[in-house]
């Protein structure tokens, strides 16, 4: 369960997007503190059905801000505890040869999906680790990817390569902070018809088969228990999430869901 935590989540403005899903999960599964935010703002609507959502599923009711930039301010209530970091926000530039692309939406990617995990990485974890040291708090980070990271096809460079710079960026980080209590891992949130896939061809994002409570239910289901063997490694949320458990020797002997050249 997530009782008691402070978590934030990035790009959950939107109600049929994957954030806004990650963030009704974990408010359902009991956490005290929510922060959702976004580019262009959080609704109160948004606030409201938050909160909602938790007495409806028998919690108190939780502190829910809406943030569009900076959430650690001294009256935030973020600024001494944070527990979970679920990096959400992306961007996907239009399903085009990269000659075709404006040069401004070739790089956008790189400056939401990488820069940005970076920027909240150096704002949020020493605060996270603080946490972790003084509080016994999780110190979760969660960053969100795509299938797309494990395959190249004609369009969307830009968002299958700097999805893949965040599977190793997480390993990374894991290797890095694995000593100072940090425990993050990777996930695909699954095939899924959101506002981020507006550029993609319409045949292509109608067939999209997920939903976004596929991902928020996993994503908090895994933050409420922590797996250290997971620590650094790729997750599907369509997967069957009992069957990964019990792979668990397996996955680590061969140091699996790790990308990887075999030579």
């Amino acid at each position: 369960m997530s009782d008691g935590k402070h978590v934030l989540i990035t790009g959950a403005a939107w109600e049929d997007g994957v954030g806004y899903a990650i963030a009704t999960a974990f408010a359902s599964a009991g956490a005290s503190a929510i922060a959702v935010a976004d580019l262009h703002g959080v609704s109160e609507d948004i606030v409201a059905k938050l909160k909602a959502v938790a007495t409806q599923a028998g919690r108190p009711e939780p502190l829910v801000l809406g943030c569009t930039v900076d959430i650690a301010s001294k009256d935030s209530g973020f600024s001494q505890h944070l527990d979970i970091v679920v990096n959400n926000a992306a961007y996907m530039e239009p399903t085009k040869p990269l000659l075709d692309l404006d040069p401004g939406d070739a790089w956008r990617p790189w400056e939401v999906n990488v820069r940005g995990l970076l920027n909240m990485t150096r704002a949020f974890l020493p605060l996270q680790l603080s946490t972790r040291a003084s509080a016994n708090g999780s110190c979760t980070v969660i960053n969100v990817a795509s299938s797309g990271a494990l395959s190249a096809r004609p369009g969307s460079g830009s968002d299958r390569s700097s999805k893949l710079a965040v599977l190793r960026w997480t390993e990374i980080l894991q290797l890095e902070y694995d000593d100072q209590g940090l425990w993050t891992f990777c996930v695909n949130p699954g095939a899924i018809k959101t506002k981020i896939t507006e550029n993609a061809p319409a045949q292509v994002r109608d067939a999209l088969p997920d939903s976004p409570d596929i991902a928020g239910d996993t994503i908090a289901w895994l933050a409420a228990e922590r797996q250290e063997w997971l620590g650094g490694r790729y997750v599907s949320c369509p997967w069957d999430m009992e069957e990964l458990m019990n792979k668990e020797d397996e996955i680590v002997q061969k140091d699996g869901l790790k990308m990887r050249i075999v030579f």
